[in-house]
């Protein structure tokens, strides 16, 4: 190891985390690398995983919905405007859609507001082709 990181926590916590480590058969130190490890390669994703990503989430969101042939062509065009008008909006449509069918939310669906090429590819993943496996 090339070095140190010390964090504050409070001592209940310490204790804890290293109990049910311990019952875990876990290493306190292992668990926090592996955390960070994950936590670093999440947010690293390059543009074109990031991209990839949203268009299996919007062929999943498909899928819940019943197939192609179930989306709405009308939810279809209104998220295409947003798409290109208003990310905050297309993220909120798409969130209460989840919300609405009582579905988990992907966590990258919050960069569908970051920008245009990124709302497309979920919209695209929504009525699109059953993605290639990676």
């Amino acid at each position: 190891m090339d070095t140190n990181l010390h964090i504050r926590i409070s001592k209940d916590l310490k204790e804890s985390f290293q109990q049910v480590a311990k019952q875990n058969n876990k290493d306190t130190s292992s668990l926090v690398r592996d955390w960070i490890s994950a936590y670093v390669a999440e947010y690293r994703n390059s543009d074109e995983e990031t991209a990839a990503e949203l268009y299996v989430a919007g062929y999943q969101l498909q899928e819940a919905l019943g197939g192609r042939d179930k989306v709405s062509k009308g939810f279809a065009k209104q998220l295409q405007e947003y798409s290109l008008t208003d990310q905050k909006e297309f993220t909120q449509l798409i969130l209460t859609t989840y919300l609405d069918h009582d579905l988990t939310i992907p966590p990258v669906i919050s960069k569908t507001y970051k920008g245009y090429a990124y709302s497309q590819m979920f919209l695209l993943g929504l009525i699109g082709d059953k993605p290639k496996e990676r």
